[in-house]
């Protein structure tokens, strides 16, 4: 009997590529909105359930909740499509979600929602923090310019944003400010070529004088 077979070194169909995932898309709570949904546990405390919707070649999420007045983070893990989570009432709150493949290293991440956890009582909310723009966090800035602008992102619940006051300093936190901007930018000076570190924040007013504290920015020029 005569037989044949594969040539020494000839393997078998490959297996197939594990696909990387896709990002979530973010339901609920609404981005830049006020939250008044949720199980109220305590005067101080409530329930809010996340949802999304699926993302494709995705086993698991992580999500990434938040507190903008704290600057705590909770991390949860899930294979479905909502998770409950215990929030502070009457406080700001940003969310993602983190897509997972099992076999793959890559991940795939929502966009960042942010919104306003409702407290008993309360008629009108303050600002978001606001976020930076430009120049980005810890970047670093060649130019022969001693002025700069600075530009940043504000947003409220309530759309009743009035005014910002601007620190920008060369030590942290920023002492010197010009008060009632009402744009958002702010040309500053700086002294290029000599590696300084600067730092700036952002206080943010609405109309019924609710404000909020933005985390200190930093960025060096060269």
């Amino acid at each position: 009997m005569v037989s044949c077979s594969s040539g020494d070194g000839e393997t078998g169909n490959p297996e197939p590529a594990i696909e990387t995932p896709e990002a979530a898309t973010l339901v609920f709570p609404y981005e830049n909105e006020t939250c008044y949904e949720g199980k109220v546990l305590s005067a101080s405390e409530s329930e809010v359930t996340f949802e999304w919707n699926p993302s494709t070649h995705t086993d698991s999420y992580t999500i990434y909740i938040k507190n903008l007045k704290d600057g705590q983070t909770q991390t949860l893990n899930t294979t479905t499509f909502s998770i409950a989570a215990k929030l502070q009432r009457n406080a700001p709150y940003s969310w993602q979600v983190e897509s997972k493949a099992e076999g793959v290293s890559e991940t795939a991440k929502s966009p960042v929602w942010k919104f306003y956890n409702a407290g008993e009582g309360t008629d009108t909310y303050a600002p978001f923090p606001a976020e930076t723009l430009y120049p980005e966090m810890g970047s670093i800035i060649d130019t022969s310019s001693d002025l700069i602008t600075l530009s940043w992102n504000g947003s409220d619940p309530d759309n009743d944003i009035m005014e910002y006051d601007v620190y920008f300093d060369t030590v942290t936190p920023p002492l010197h400010f010009e008060n009632a901007v009402m744009t958002n930018s702010l040309n500053v000076s700086v002294s290029p070529g000599n590696g300084t570190i600067y730092y700036w924040s952002i206080v943010t007013r609405d109309a019924d004088n609710n404000t909020s504290q933005s985390e200190v920015f930093q960025f060096k020029v060269n």
